[in-house]
Order: C-alpha cells, then sequence, then structure tokens
C-alpha cells in the first residue's frame, strides 16, 4: 500500500526552515549524581534548514542543519550534585557553581524516500553526520572539612566536533503548488564531546570524561519547492 502511495508522481526537490523544541532523552536527560554519564539537559529551543534533492521518483538525498540548546544546570542540580560530592568524599559540606550552557549545531545527511498521498507527503531519511559543540556546562566544586586532598577541582566545558547519526520523520501538507506545512521528528544520538577535569587528585564520586548527546526534536515549518 504505502510503495502505491509513493507512486503517484514525481516528488519535488525542496528547501525550507523549521523552528521548535529539543527533548533530551536517556542519559543526557538524567539527574543521577552516580551516573558518570548524566547531562542534565533540558528541553529547549532548536531552529534550522532542511532539504532535499530528487534523483528518482520518490528517493532522494536530503539534509539539515541544526542549532539546538539544551540549557544550563539549575540551582537544583547544583544542590543534587553539591550533596553527592559531600558524601562521596566524607566532606562537611560542597558548594557547586556551574556557567555555560549546552549549544551545538548539527550537520546531518541522508538519503530520504517519500510517500505521497493526495495533498499529503510522508519523508523518511535515516541520517549520519556531525555535531559542532560549541560549549556544555562546567562545574567548579569546593569542598570544605577534609584533609590531604585538594578542597577545589572543576569539571570544564567542553568544545569539539563529535559524529552523530539518527532518524528524520516528515508529514508536509501542500498548501500551494509549491509550499508545504511541515511538521518534523528528529532523533539524534552521539556518544558525544570528551569532558576534561582539572585538579582532581582521584576519581572519588561522579567523574564525567565523555558527555553522550541524545535527544528527540519536534519542529514546525515551511517547505518550498523547486
Amino acid at each position: 500500500m504505502l510503495m502505491a502511495m509513493g507512486a503517484k508522481a514525481q516528488v519535488k526537490s525542496y528547501f525550507g526552515f523549521f523552528g521548535g523544541v529539543s527533548i533530551p532523552q536517556s542519559d543526557f536527560k538524567s539527574v543521577d549524581y552516580d551516573n558518570n554519564k548524566s547531562g542534565f539537559g533540558k528541553k529547549g529551543l532548536t531552529y534550522g534548514l532542511d532539504g532535499a534533492y530528487y534523483f528518482t521518483k520518490n528517493l532522494g538525498i536530503g539534509g539539515s542543519i541544526t542549532y539546538q540548546d539544551n540549557g544550563e544546570l539549575n540551582q537544583n542540580d547544583a544542590d543534587s550534585l553539591a550533596s553527592g560530592y559531600t558524601k562521596s568524599y566524607g566532606a562537611d559540606a560542597a558548594t557547586v557553581t556551574a556557567q555555560k550552557r549546552y549549544q551545538t549545531v548539527n550537520i546531518l545527511l541522508g538519503p530520504q524516500y517519500t510517500f505521497t498521498y493526495g495533498k499529503f507527503l510522508f519523508d523518511l531519511r535515516p541520517n549520519v553526520g556531525i555535531i559542532k559543540v560549541y560549549s556544555t556546562p562546567e562545574t567548579n566544586v569546593l569542598l570544605t572539612g577534609i584533609t590531604d586532598q585538594t578542597g577545589l577541582f572543576y569539571q570544564n566545558g567542553a568544545s569539539s566536533t563529535v559524529l552523530a547519526y539518527g532518524g528524520n520523520l516528515s508529514l508536509r501538507f501542500k498548501l500551494s503548488e509549491n509550499v508545504f506545512l511541515t511538521f518534523r521528528g528528529v532523533y539524534l544520538n552521539s556518544s558525544g564531546p570528551a569532558i576534561t577535569n582539572l585538579d582532581r587528585t582521584n576519581e572519588v564520586g561522579r567523574y564525567v570524561t565523555k558527555q553522550p548527546i541524545n535527544t528527540i526534536n519536534t519542529t514546525l515549518g515551511l517547505s518550498f519547492g523547486l
């Protein structure tokens, strides 16, 4: 049935723009102190450009470039980390301060197949590409009431380019011959950037060396046939 839906007419190449929300998943959204992959990621803004070129009736190659912001550590996060470090080190107290936020640009590409049904077009696309990480949260940890150990250490923010993969599902509704209202759902997964730590004399308690990035982005936009 789906093949029959996709066989009615040549699908036009297109480009478009979109905006919506980026929703962290799995370890990226976790706020568990004991999980070194917990990212404390937040729902945030995402927007970008998308397009596809069709070299057969329904099959083409599509790509997107997307900015997304997954927030910063809030006071509850800092308090949770402080409580964890206090317990791990047997300290009298810990103070955690955080700066910076998750800001990335994703460039993804993959083969795209489109099914058509009346004014509706359904686009399916597996993606591979890169994430340009501009910043991640960084923390300063100050411990009091401990001996023979440094009482101040840092988890640095990251800035790097890493590999990513995922998938794109779009529903386009034809408003006119060359204008479409487009709903997009995009899954994005990456092992993420390496994280460095400064002034750590041991690996007691939470010790992050890699930050996975995993999101589902839902957006609404306009596409224009070529």
